[in-house]
């Protein structure tokens, strides 16, 4: 006999959805104990460590590059780079050298950053910088502390002068005085006090300190490594600079350092240029004094030898005339000297050398290329910091001073040759007043000529003396090549650990862990748990009754008076049965055989066949429960009957039994429920159904009951079930929550649809009274004898 439901419709709608959300969070919820508690141990957790943890703190300091305001624009010279903008500060080559190990190994130095010092407390340690420190280790220098770094040594003070020195991994222990000199394990050292100690040094007994050192090349290279420098902004010209540590005190003055350091290393660049010049006019002047001496002596013994007192007044008035030309002479003879000297000292000199500037050449040419020229070697020095000469920039540099050098050459060779054709000129014009004053003494002529070349000698001479105090004073008052935006200054708050990130995340997990360990078991759970798994998986198939879970073990069979949700869901069972079955309405036998079978042992079928004859029992109905598992009968545990009682077996196969000695009468005390066991267990049990006593054994049961319930065997283990299924009205087929596995409903589902059972009936079994899976989602009417109030938070 065929199921009458139609197919249900399948498609979502939102209020499943909804339904389904709402269910899925229910089902979590169901657990927030476990929430609650993974939360408290997790924010604990955090709490804990945010107390204990060592906080690190950062500290930033602004500095904004100044530009060379006395730089030329090269774009227009022969061979110079267009793409080179000298006027703009290159701030990739200034943080490099910010961070390069030469500017690094100075502050390490000045802050004595070889050694750290901490004060220990009951769990963990601080970094302790100046008068924080009571005391200061002086390490004497020798071959073992040679890129060597020692472990941390605990000192422990005994008295004022008396403290012990110790290293917990190598258990090594020994008792010093302050002030002297000692070994520690192989490392030389001296332990003073402090004078700038802002405590009590007669209250350090007691209080426990650590202290390690590290050398000066991996000092060098932390230091570097914790110091960031980056620009604010793409075409910001400021620096930032940042370093994070435990003790903000002493990263501000580690940032401050660096700043001071890296400007006095720009300034010492620039004083290079100065310096150079002056060294130059001093050797001029050297050499000028002695040719003045030579000059003025020779006035003199010619004045002596001829006995010539003064200059004749009628002399300066014939030489009046070629006073003019006489003083452009002396200018360009001036120049030329300079001119050649620089020259010399240009060919001299070895490659990327800085050159005089500004040393009275007056052509402005020359001097431009000169700056220019300086220029371009100091920053080919900053590159090759933090770079080598095969860098591509570093050999864009040395191709541009390299032409510079030409470009001065040129313009030299062609100042002398303007300077040699002038000088020339004003010979000539010489000449001719030498003509004129031809019939002037000897004497007279002569001491002119010497006090013409003395003239000479003394402008140059001051003027290289004034040239000498302008280089001193250039390198005395030279600019600062940065300006301090902000000296270094540390955010009160910590960046690790971020408290607010930590209990937050510390909320995050202590949610998480137990959401996956739910959802993992939750996804590996193949258990039914409700009755819309079923229904969305076997949508045809109605559903009979749902059993909620047997609590009272002892007693295994319901009573008519029993009141509990457990009889109420075989009361709803017994009266869906008269909506499965019509057949009894047209038919002069309205008795029905029901078959009640599983998949597998253990999801209740005996105890459902059992209890629903019970039922229809207390409906005033004759029933006959009728046991066919041959090869598991259960039905004489339930009931406490002798297992050894003639039953279904027997019958088949012994001729002489007959259906009434089968029958026990009223086998549960007080209920009017009549029983046949299933009898020995055979070898063939399924041979033996297929027999046609069996259909014998059912006629004769028919005809004397109203309802005859029949107890099968599962059907996914054996063919028994499917062999008598013809016989059957009805099939209610059992699943059991929390036992019966999902992986089971497509063979549900192939019995169904290849019509191997007759009215297939779905009875859900053991279904929780409490939670979102409950029997008839935890409503009710009053039933149970034991009703509980609800508790409010049981909100599922």
């Amino acid at each position: 006999m065929e199921n009458s439901n139609t197919p249900l419709d399948t498609v979502s709608t939102p209020e499943d959805s909804s339904e389904d959300l709402k269910k899925t969070v229910l089902q979590y919820l169901r657990y927030w104990p476990w929430f609650i508690i993974c939360v408290a141990i997790s924010v604990s957790l955090a709490f804990i460590y945010l107390r204990y943890s060592t906080n690190i703190y950062q500290t930033n300091a602004q500095v904004k590059i100044l530009k060379d305001e006395g730089g030329l624009d090269l774009s227009g010279l022969q061979g110079g780079s267009p793409l080179i903008d000298m006027s703009k500060v290159n701030l990739e080559n200034e943080r490099e050298i910010l961070k390069s190990r030469r500017i690094a190994k100075k502050v390490v130095e000045n802050l004595s950053l070889e050694s750290s010092y901490y004060k220990s407390g009951s769990i963990k340690s601080s970094e302790i910088w100046k008068d924080e420190r009571p005391f200061t280790i002086s390490w004497v220098e020798n071959d073992t502390l040679q890129d060597a770094s020692t472990p941390f040594y605990t000192v422990e003070f005994s008295s004022l002068n008396q403290f012990k020195v110790i290293n917990p991994e190598t258990n090594f222990s020994e008792q010093f005085t302050v002030g002297e000199n000692m070994i520690v394990e192989g490392f030389p050292l001296v332990l003073n006090f402090n004078p700038d100690y802002n405590g009590d040094i007669t209250e350090l007994n007691g209080i426990t300190f650590n202290f390690k050192f590290r050398s000066i090349s991996q000092a060098i290279s932390y230091l570097t490594t914790q110091v960031s420098v980056e620009p604010l902004g793409e075409r910001s010209e400021i620096l930032d600079l940042a370093i994070k540590g435990q003790n903000s005190s002493k990263n501000e003055d580690i940032l401050n350092a660096l700043i001071d350091q890296f400007n006095n290393d720009g300034i010492d660049d620039n004083r290079l240029v100065s310096k150079r010049t002056e060294e130059f006019v001093i050797e001029r002047l050297e050499y000028l004094v002695s040719e003045l001496d030579t000059v003025e002596s020779g006035l003199a013994e010619f004045k002596s030898e001829n006995d010539l007192v003064e200059i004749e007044n009628n002399a300066e008035t014939l030489f009046g005339r070629s006073s003019q030309a006489e003083l452009r002479k002396f200018e360009i003879s001036n120049q030329l000297s300079l001119t050649e000297s620089f020259k010399e000292e240009l060919l001299n000199q070895d490659d990327y050398e800085l050159l005089p500037a500004r040393i009275g050449i007056s052509n402005d040419n020359i001097n431009s290329f000169t700056e220019a020229y300086n220029d371009r070697v100091l920053e080919r020095e900053r590159l090759l910091i933090s770079s080598t000469p095969e860098n591509p920039a570093v050999k864009e540099m040395s191709k541009l001073i390299s032409q510079l050098r030409k470009n001065i050459l040129n313009t030299i060779d062609g100042y002398i040759k303007s300077l040699t054709i002038s000088l020339k000129e004003l010979k000539k014009r010489e000449q001719q007043f030498d003509f004129t004053i031809a019939q002037l003494p000897g004497q007279e002529k002569e001491i002119r000529n010497i006090k013409r070349q003395q003239a000479v000698k003394e402008k140059l001479y001051l003027f290289l003396l004034q040239k000498r105090e302008e280089a001193a004073l250039s390198y005395a008052i030279t600019a600062p090549i940065l300006k301090v935006v902000d000296y270094a200054y540390t955010q009160p708050t910590p960046i690790s650990p971020k408290s607010r990130i930590v209990l937050l995340g510390s909320l995050i997990v202590g949610l998480v862990i137990p959401f996956g360990v739910l959802y993992l078991m939750f996804l590996f759970d193949t258990k039914i748990k409700t009755k819309d798994q079923i229904k969305a998986f076997l949508p045809n198939i109605p559903i009979v009754a749902e059993v909620p879970q047997h609590q009272n073990k002892g007693n295994q069979v319901i009573l008519p008076n029993d009141r509990s949700s457990l009889a109420e869901s075989f009361r709803i069972m017994r009266t869906n049965l008269n909506f499965m079955n019509l057949k009894k309405e047209t038919t002069t036998h309205p008795s029905e055989v029901v078959f009640v079978t599983s998949s597998t042992k253990g999801e209740g079928k005996t105890f459902v066949a059992v209890n629903l004859a019970s039922s229809l029992v207390a409906a005033k109905k004759k029933v006959l429960l009728l046991g066919c598992d041959l090869r598991n009968p259960q039905i004489h545990n339930y009931l406490g009957l002798k297992k050894d009682h003639v039953g279904v077996s027997n019958y088949l196969y012994d001729d002489s039994v007959s259906f009434k000695q089968l029958i026990i009468k009223e086998s549960v005390e007080g209920l009017d429920l009549d029983v046949i066991l299933s009898g020995d267990i055979p070898p063939n049990p399924a041979e033996m159904l297929m027999s046609s006593k069996f259909s014998t054994l059912l006629d004769e049961a028919k005809a004397l009951y109203d309802y005859v319930i029949i107890d099968t065997a599962p059907t996914i283990l054996v063919t028994d079930t499917i062999l008598i299924s013809k016989y059957a009205d009805i099939t209610l087929y059992l699943t059991r929550s929390e036992y019966t596995d999902t992986r089971l409903l497509p063979h549900i589902r192939d019995i169904y649809k290849q019509k191997k059972l007759i009215n297939v009936g779905i009875v859900i079994n053991g279904l929780d009274e409490n939670g979102i899976n409950a029997y008839n989602y935890g409503y009710g009417y009053g039933y149970g004898e034991n009703q509980q109030k609800k508790k409010s938070w049981k909100f599922w």
